[in-house]
């Protein structure tokens, strides 16, 4: 990794005597050299303002400051920090002339960040220990990097306190006037280490008591808010990104939340919004909120038993130490934290593996091995249950506690029939729309009604429509009673019913009302009978009644649609059709808004001539297929564009009934064209490609809406009640009346106690067997008593924690682990140098010594009295350092023996140290580095080597 040092640049360096030899005239007095150097100064100074790097003052932009000039040995101290130079850095920082610690190069980095960014641990505990360190942006380039012990020593280090690591890390660090061109301000170390997923250097930074604060709702009016948005409403905005970002961390909800799940869903759906409301930051508040359900989804990824999956989706969210007990021992499935999901729109987590084999398990538990049966078997049942609903319906309503009423109770059955009933209320439509009972008809439409259907009487068909509508009023008044009246309306379907039940209770009422006017003798008559149905007024009721009839069959047959998404091939289809339908209702906006441009300009220019107007009706020569009450009026005119747009009307609207005006003609000719490209080649292929993009984007994770979608559906039959299907909800059953009475009871005796609050729709009982695993999926393993929300979500934030873990260490080498090993290549270059120095310095020295201590023994001997001898004769070699004093030696040896065996040892001595050193000198030349001093350390020519130790002797 190249670095820019401050040695590229060409100092500027002020004039010297030499640039201008006649400027200072030797006789030159003092007060003139002083203004003239006050001259030369100020001319400097404005040269070496203008010119910072190589002298050039065409750049622009001084990007590199001229203070961060360095000496050689700040240069030298610079570039051992880069190359990973300990020794040489621990030589510059000696006394007594050691170098600025925090001294910075051309770019603003000092020794110590770029010993972090090279992950050199040696410096950086060594600069570390400096007095005066200033540790500024190092700790945050140690928290990228994610080098834990180097966070460790940065936080542990006495200028870093608590306050810093959270929010006032700027402050604290920094003047007001610098700021750092890597991380903006607002950037702590324990926002950095949650946005880098760094859990154990966050849990370091939490242990120290660092913490987050959650920013402001995106509407708070408060000062500081107020203060902060009017000062830089950027600045603001961005640290509420980078709040969000690290509070949407996975390392920081693993962390820091008892919950991980709901925050997560919290987070997801508040980003959301706040995507909805900063549109100028939408696609990173939706890349935050994407993150927050992918790391829910994660977390039930790691589940490995039923047990597990059910303590995740069976989660109270206002409970605190997980389910209830009485949930866990009595098998209950309450699925709350499931329907929390479903209104968050969290599609993912609902459509995981885990969370569909959990409610398919449920969904199947009446008919187990129903997925097994091949479709032939399924049709005879179905037939079978549709035969026998009113057995099994009327023995639920007597003896609710037997299997047959067990069955019932199971969510396929209510599915199957619900279903049924809906299907027969079908019937009964198209039977009152195709069955005509004697009496309702003339026999010709020229004669009179002889049994008048103004007013009639309700036929059999009609009274049990009527007695399935009051069924299904009856079924979702209960529904809005249990769910509420927020979570009923979040249903679109809801909706849908709503409408369906009122028109067809307004039908009934017009049909109530016209009965009671018969009964009453308020309509009139005739002498020779009833009046006839051409002659009724346009407000009577039954006429309204039989519209709105109409219309509620059409929404009738379309609720069917809600059905199709039990099924894997209808239900992406339905989905799609709702999405389109979103798109027609933008485009309907769109056109409505150039149909209306164009109707009021059509309807400006051919008012006049209408068949109304004077020239008209004096003109009786006007082209017979002129149409001029096609834009009479602006109602008129929109009706015409709006057929015209089907093709169903034709040109001759636009041919004026008036000859000569065919300036007018020819605009009104221009208008219609222009509509018909817009509204037909523009708008209409605009809405083939919207409903074309939706239905892609459905088609494009069908598995996954389709489960959404068909988990909502299967939700609405999980809980308890709404067993038995219209009409055979309307009878009270011998159960409704016992709890109805010890409602009463508790209320009359004061016992109703105020309790947590827990969802209205408890889940059914016996849903989860505890004691079987059958072949077709039903959950087996049985609850443990102990088992508790928060040991459940630690484990699965471990195996989750592991996960991220092993995926990092799988990933592949990059730009900056290639640096990180030149890095380590180098400073390991440099330890084997100076390992080697030290070594040769040793070996030389030894050499040296050996040397001294042969020479002063033989010196010692050489001057020893000639009456010393020893008898050393046939002794072993050894030290001279043992030798005896030379007294002995006088005693056995005369003068000239004396001077042989010095001979004999010189030369002996001589021989071993001269292979010895010819040795060194070999494993030297053929070592990678080599050396000149080594080189010339000790010449291998025999004559100077002899020439020396003869002087030395």
């Amino acid at each position: 990794m190249m670095e820019l040092s401050s040695s590229t640049l060409e100092l500027v360096t002020p004039p010297t005597r030499g640039d201008s030899p006649m400027m200072f005239p030797r006789n030159a007095n003092y007060q003139n050299r002083g203004v003239a150097s006050g001259l030369l100064n100020a001319a400097f100074t404005q040269r070496r303002s203008a010119s910072v790097i190589s002298g050039v003052s065409s750049i622009p932009l001084q990007l590199f400051s001229e203070g961060n000039r360095l000496t050689a040995k700040e240069r030298m101290f610079m570039e051992a920090a880069e190359k990973g130079d300990n020794a040489t850095i621990q030589k510059c920082l000696k006394h007594p002339d050691p170098v600025n610690v925090n001294v910075t190069n051309i770019l603003g980095r000092s020794a110590l960040q770029i010993s972090v960014d090279n992950e050199n641990i040696e410096i950086v505990e060594l600069l570390l220990a400096q007095p005066n360190v200033k540790i500024g942006d190092a700790l945050l380039y140690a928290i990228r990097e994610g080098v834990y012990k180097m966070v460790e020593m940065m936080v542990n280090h006495p200028s870093i306190s608590r306050e810093m690591l959270g929010g006032e890390w700027s402050k604290m660090t920094k003047d007001p006037q610098e700021e750092s061109s890597d991380y903006s301000p607002d950037i702590s170390p324990v926002i950095l280490a949650a946005h880098c997923n760094q859990f154990e250097i966050l849990q370091l930074l939490l242990t120290r008591g660092a913490t987050i604060s959650t920013p402001h709702n995106v509407t708070c009016g408060c000062e500081h808010c107020t203060e902060k948005q009017h000062e830089d409403s950027l600045r603001h905005s961005l640290h509420r990104i980078n709040t969000y970002k690290a509070l949407a961390s996975p390392a920081w909800i693993s962390l820091t939340s008892s919950d991980p799940i709901l925050t997560a869903f919290k987070l997801s759906w508040e980003l959301e919004h706040l995507a909805m409301r900063e549109n100028e930051f939408k696609d990173v508040y939706q890349q935050l909120s994407h993150q927050s359900k992918t790391y829910a989804v994660d977390l039930l990824e790691q589940c490995r038993s039923s047990e597990e999956v059910i303590a995740v989706l069976n989660r109270d969210n206002d409970s605190e130490d997980g389910f209830a007990e009485e949930d866990v021992m009595g098998g209950k499935i309450t699925l709350i934290r499931l329907k929390l999901a479903l209104k968050f729109e969290q599609k993912r987590f609902v459509a995981h593996a885990h969370t569909q084999q959990l409610l398919t398990s449920i969904w199947y538990e009446g008919l187990p091995g129903w997925r097994k049966h091949n479709a032939f078997v399924k049709l005879l049942i179905c037939l079978a249950v549709i035969l026998l609903l009113p057995l099994m319906a009327l023995c639920y309503l007597l003896f609710p506690h037997t299997k047959i009423g067990q069955l019932l109770r199971t969510p396929f059955m209510k599915f199957m029939n619900h279903s049924i009933s809906f299907g027969f209320f079908l019937l009964l439509l198209v039977l009152a729309s195709t069955v005509r009972f004697e009496g309702t008809r003339p026999a010709s439409p020229s004669d009179t009604w002889v049994d008048s259907p103004r007013g009639r009487e309700p036929n059999f068909i009609e009274v049990l429509i009527a007695l399935w509508v009051f069924g299904f009023i009856w079924g979702e008044c209960k529904q809005l009673w249990e769910e509420g009246l927020k979570a009923y309306i979040r249903q679109w379907w809801n909706w849908l019913d709503f409408i369906m039940l009122s028109l067809y209770l307004c039908t009934i009422s017009l049909r109530f009302t016209a009965w009671w006017l018969k009964k009453s003798g308020t309509y009139p008559s005739f002498t020779d009978g009833e009046v006839q149905r051409a002659t009724w007024p346009g407000d009577d009721p039954t006429l309204i009644s039989e519209g709105v009839f109409a219309v509620a069959n059409v929404f009738s047959f379309f609720r069917i649609i809600y059905l199709f998404q039990a099924n894997p091939y209808l239900g992406p289809l339905q989905i799609s059709l709702g999405c389109m339908l979103i798109d027609i209702a933008k485009f309907l906006f769109i056109f409505f808004l150039v149909l209306l441009s164009f109707a009021c300009g059509l309807n400006q220019l051919y008012w006049y001539y209408g068949s109304s107007s004077p020239v008209h009706s004096q003109d009786a020569d006007c082209p017979s297929n002129s149409n001029p009450d096609a834009f009479l009026s602006l109602d008129r005119s929109m009706q015409t564009l709006f057929w015209a747009l089907f093709g169903l009307v034709g040109t001759d609207v636009i041919k004026l009934p008036t000859q000569g005006h065919n300036y007018t003609e020819f605009v009104g000719e221009i208008l219609f064209a222009c509509y018909h490209v817009v509204a037909i080649i523009v708008l209409l292929n605009m809405l083939i490609a919207m409903m074309s993009k939706s239905y892609q984007e459905i088609e494009d994770h069908a598995d996954r809406e389709w489960k959404f979608a068909r988990t909502k559906l299967w939700m609405s039959y999980f809980d308890e009640g709404s067993t038995l299907p219209p009409p055979f909800n309307l009878i009270i059953s011998p159960k409704s009346m016992v709890c109805f009475f010890k409602a009463i009871q508790r209320i009359m005796c004061g016992s109703c106690e105020k309790t947590k609050s827990r969802p209205q729709r408890q889940s059914l009982e016996g849903t989860i067997k505890k004691t079987h695993l059958n072949s077709d999926g039903v959950i087996g393993p049985p609850l443990q008593e102990n088992i508790k929300y928060q040991d459940v979500m630690k484990r699965l934030v471990s195996r989750y924690i592991h996960q991220q873990k092993a995926e990092q260490k799988q990933d592949g080498v990059n730009e900056d682990d290639l640096n990180e090993i030149k890095q380590d290549i180098s400073s390991l270059r440099y330890e084997l140098r100076a390992d080697r120095k030290k070594e040769q310095m040793r070996g030389t020295s030894q050499i040296e010594n050996v040397k001294h201590e042969i020479i002063g023994e033989l010196r010692g001997i050489s001057g020893a009295p000639e009456n010393e001898s020893t008898t050393i004769v046939g002794a072993p070699r050894r030290s001279l350092s043992t030798v005896n004093p030379p007294s002995f030696i006088s005693q056995s040896f005369d003068k000239s023996e004396l001077e042989s065996l010095k001979d004999d040892l010189i030369h002996t001595i001589r021989s071993e140290i001269k292979e010895e050193l010819q040795e060194s000198l070999r494993r030297a030349l053929n070592s990678a580095a080599q050396e000149s001093s080594v080189n010339g350390l000790l010449p291998t020519s025999s004559d100077l080597y002899h020439t020396h130790l003869y002087t030395q002797l």
